[in-house]
C-alpha cells in the first residue's frame, strides 16, 4: 500500500502552529494521523495485555472460573454418559447407556465446550507475548515456544480429537471425549495449588532418604509375605486360584498390607501369617505418615519464620 507523507494542521497542534505529520492511504483515499495510529496500537496492546491477564493471571477472574466450571461439567457429562439406563451388566452390547439415550444433547454440549476451549486456546496463543520471557524470543518463535509447552499442549490435545472426528480423520470413539479429562491438569495453574505442591515437594525432598528406606523394607515385606502365603495357600481349594503362584499372590498380599482382607478362608498357617501381616500393615503406614506429617509441620514453621520444636509449651 503506497503512502504519501504530508504536513497538515489539526486539532491542538494546529492551533499551536505546530506541523502534524499525517499518512495518506492511497488505496482508501483518506488520512490516518500518526497520533491516531499510535493510539490504535496502544489500544491493541492494552487489549492483548488485558486478555493475557484474564487467561494467564491469578486464578481469580470470571474467565478462569468459567473455564474451570466447564471442565468439571465435561468430566461429569463423560461419567454420566456411562450409566446404564436400560438393561443390566454384563451388557455385551445390549445395554443402553445415558450417552446413547441423550446422544444429541451430549453432542451439542461437546460442540459448545470445544468452541469455548478453542477460543481460550487461541486467546492464550495470541496474548502469550505479553510475557517478557516469551516476548524476548520474538512474536513468531515466542508463540511457537509457548504452544509447545506443557499446558498449551494439554489444551490442544483436549480439542484436537473432536476436530479430527469432525473431519472423519479418526473414528468417533469414546476416547475422543475422554481426552478432555486431561484439562483437569490445568487446575495446577492456580497459585494455591502450586503452593501446595511446592510445599509437598520440599517435604518429600527433605525426607526422601527416610521414605526410601521405608519403601525398601515395605517391598521386602511384600515379597516375603507373598511367598509365605503362596506356600500355605496353594493347596487350599478355596484360595488356590488366588495364590497359585508368587506373582498371583502378590496382589492379594498387597491389598492385605493396606489393612484390607479380601479373603478369610485361610489355612491354619495362613491365618498366622495373615495376623502378622495385619500388625506389619500398621507400621508400614505409620512410619511414612509420621515422616511426612512432621515434615509438613517443619515446612510450615519455616515458612512462618518459627523454630520447629516437639513438645514445646
Amino acid at each position: 500500500m503506497e503512502s504519501t507523507p504530508l504536513i497538515a494542521r489539526d486539532g491542538d497542534q494546529a492551533e499551536a502552529g505546530l506541523p502534524v505529520e499525517r499518512t495518506r492511504s492511497v488505496a482508501k483515499g483518506g488520512y490516518l494521523g500518526l497520533r491516531d495510529m499510535a493510539s490504535a496500537r496502544n489500544d491493541y496492546d492494552s487489549l492483548r495485555a488485558y486478555v493475557h491477564d484474564l487467561v494467564e493471571g491469578d486464578f481469580d477472574s470470571w474467565f478462569e472460573y468459567s473455564i474451570f466450571a466447564l471442565i468439571i461439567f465435561n468430566v461429569f457429562a463423560f461419567m454420566l454418559g456411562t450409566l446404564v439406563v436400560e438393561g443390566s451388566p454384563p451388557c455385551k452390547g445390549e445395554c443402553v447407556t445415558w450417552n446413547d439415550k441423550h446422544e444429541h444433547f451430549l453432542e451439542v454440549f461437546e460442540a459448545f465446550s470445544v468452541a469455548v476451549f478453542t477460543l481460550e486456546y487461541c486467546l492464550r496463543i495470541w496474548s502469550c507475548v505479553e510475557d517478557p520471557e516469551i516476548a524476548s524470543k520474538g512474536p513468531f518463535w515466542g508463540r511457537i515456544a509457548y504452544a509447545t509447552s506443557f499446558y498449551p499442549m494439554i489444551d490442544l490435545i483436549s480439542i484436537l480429537p473432536w476436530y479430527l472426528t469432525l473431519l472423519n480423520i479418526i473414528p468417533d470413539v469414546d476416547f475422543t471425549t475422554s481426552l478432555r479429562i486431561f484439562r483437569l491438569i490445568r487446575l495446577l495453574k492456580a497459585e494455591k495449588y502450586l503452593n501446595a505442591f511446592s510445599l509437598l515437594g520440599s517435604v518429600l525432598a527433605e525426607n526422601g532418604s527416610l521414605l526410601i528406606v521405608t519403601l525398601y523394607y515395605s517391598t521386602i515385606t511384600w515379597f516375603v509375605c507373598s511367598t509365605l502365603l503362596y506356600f500355605t495357600e496353594r493347596e487350599n481349594p478355596q484360595l488356590a486360584e488366588a495364590f497359585s503362584s508368587i506373582p498371583n499372590a502378590m496382589f492379594p498380599t498387597l491389598v492385605m498390607l493396606t489393612g484390607e482382607y479380601p479373603y478369610a478362608e485361610f489355612t491354619t498357617a495362613g491365618k498366622y501369617i495373615a495376623g502378622i501381616i495385619a500388625v506389619i500393615a500398621v507400621a508400614i503406614f505409620a512410619v511414612p505418615t509420621a515422616v511426612i506429617g512432621s515434615g509438613f509441620v517443619q515446612a510450615i514453621q519455616k515458612s512462618r519464620g518459627l523454630e520447629f520444636t516437639v513438645g514445646a509449651d
